[in-house]
């Protein structure tokens, strides 16, 4: 039996925090504490988005060893307040870097950006391995927004100090195609093999489908007989809603159609200001739901909107995206036809894509789907049906455990990994695959057949 391996989470969100990352990094190190015996501790702030006493600065929850850092608190709604808390983050973190044991791994989101420099710190003072996790790309999602000037003296800084984090990780997962697309042409020396394409999921034991009729939130939120067009999750400056708001007011006098906005984000206060603007008294706001109510807060929708700004599929990919296939809803994306997201709900028949502007096509799109029940239950069935195949909690996580205890890492993305065993299969080669792997690969095999029967 081998040696635990241990592996240390750093990142500013975590739980009870609501923030996709601290979700998403929650319940992927209960999978590997549970699932794989590996040893996970978390360095980590005290939440800031839910309002809840403070936690304790150390506490073991499932298994998972948490250590709260005392940082900074200013307004995160402000961006001078976010970047102080950031900073105040990362020094903090050096420091217990410092003092704390070295770990087998490091996994190191982008959250804050800068913080992956933290690995880097770690190499050289201790030889620590870490794994960079790229959520976002800095420093252009920040130039783009226009928080810092494109070229400028803190653009080439923080571009150089990414760089030098990057070069020096031993792995590199990204959440898309399109992101390691973005990545080779950014870093253009980059070594590609420590790479790896490692999607987002959502946690198949907890978002399931489950019909209107049976959800209580319909009846809790007034709800009954609409047609509910969802956007839930972060109202972010890097998505698109001029397109949405353009559509609603399409509907503005048809009383069964419903735009339910849920959660907050910088971009919500001007999307209130349209609402009131235009009188739309077919939208609706609502907050962030607590996790367990997923299923049902996602449930309400008849059909889910996801929207990224053009350009910026090279640079973040939207998490919201699994819990709606998880739910078993039909996707309707505003953004970018190169965008990974359109391949997916193309090839798999699981929505449809709306260039952004073309507000009259998704009024259009809307209209199909509410008045023919059955392509919209057809278009939600595959939604599920490929997040069963693909992006359960259980698959990403086996193929993040696979990374943390293998000594070779073979291709990490699932449509990838498919394909490879199953021309090693058709080749006679699957010898050459280590019997652990094997097992993996062909259970993936046999569930890809079956859903595809």
């Amino acid at each position: 039996m081998r040696e635990k391996i241990k592996v240390k989470i750093l990142s500013q969100s975590f739980y009870p925090d609501i923030v996709a990352t601290g979700e998403l990094l929650f319940e992927l190190a209960q999978k590997l504490v549970n699932d794989h015996n590996i040893d996970v501790s978390v360095a980590t702030a005290q939440p800031s988005f839910v309002k809840k006493e403070r936690q304790p600065i150390r506490e073991t929850i499932k298994g998972i060893k948490i250590k709260r850092l005392e940082i900074f608190t200013f307004d995160k709604n402000k961006f001078i307040g976010k970047v102080l808390n950031s900073w105040s983050f990362f020094f903090h973190i050096m420091i217990y870097i410092t003092m704390s044991k070295k770990a087998d791994w490091l996994l190191i989101p982008t959250s804050p950006p800068l913080l992956p420099l933290i690995g880097t710190y770690a190499k050289l003072l201790k030889k620590q391995k870490y794994i960079y996790l790229m959520h976002d790309v800095y420093p252009e999602i920040a130039a783009r927004l226009g928080y810092i000037k494109q070229g400028g003296i803190i653009y080439k800084i923080w571009d150089f100090l990414s760089k030098v984090s990057l070069k020096h990780a031993d792995k590199i997962i990204v959440l898309s195609d399109n992101m390691k697309e973005g990545l080779i042409d950014w870093v253009k020396d980059i070594d590609q093999d420590k790479i790896s394409i490692i999607h987002n999921w959502a946690n198949e034991e907890t978002i399931k489908v489950i019909p209107k009729e049976k959800n209580h939130f319909i009846k809790q939120y007034g709800l009954e007989d609409k047609f509910v067009i969802e956007y839930s999750g972060n109202i972010g400056r890097i998505h698109e809603f001029s397109t949405i708001i353009e559509s609603a007011r399409e509907f503005k006098d048809h009383k069964d159609i419903v735009f339910l906005f849920i959660g907050h984000g910088g971009q919500k206060p001007q999307i209130e200001k349209l609402v009131d603007k235009y009188e739309l008294n077919n939208v609706r706001f609502l907050p962030y739901q607590d996790r367990q109510d997923l299923a049902y807060s996602l449930g309400m929708a008849d059909i889910h909107v996801v929207s990224l700004l053009d350009g910026y599929r090279f640079f973040a990919a939207p998490s919201k995206l699994y819990g709606i296939l998880a739910s078993g809803k039909p996707v309707l994306f505003v953004g970018n036809s190169k965008c990974y997201i359109v391949d997916l709900i193309e090839k798999n028949k699981c929505g449809f894509h709306i260039h952004i502007g073309d507000y009259e096509s998704l009024r259009d799109k809307i209209t199909i789907l509410k008045d023919s029940k059955e392509k919209c239950f057809e278009l939600g069935y595959n939604s599920r049906k490929i997040f069963e195949g693909n992006y359960t909690l259980e698959k990403i996580s086996n193929i993040y455990a696979e990374i943390l205890t293998e000594e070779k890492v073979y291709d990490t993305s699932l449509v990838f990994t498919m394909r490879r065993v199953m021309n090693n299969i058709k080749s006679g080669f699957i010898s050459l695959i280590p019997e652990k792997s094997q097992e993996k690969r062909i259970e993936v095999i046999k569930e890809h057949e079956h859903i595809n029967q």
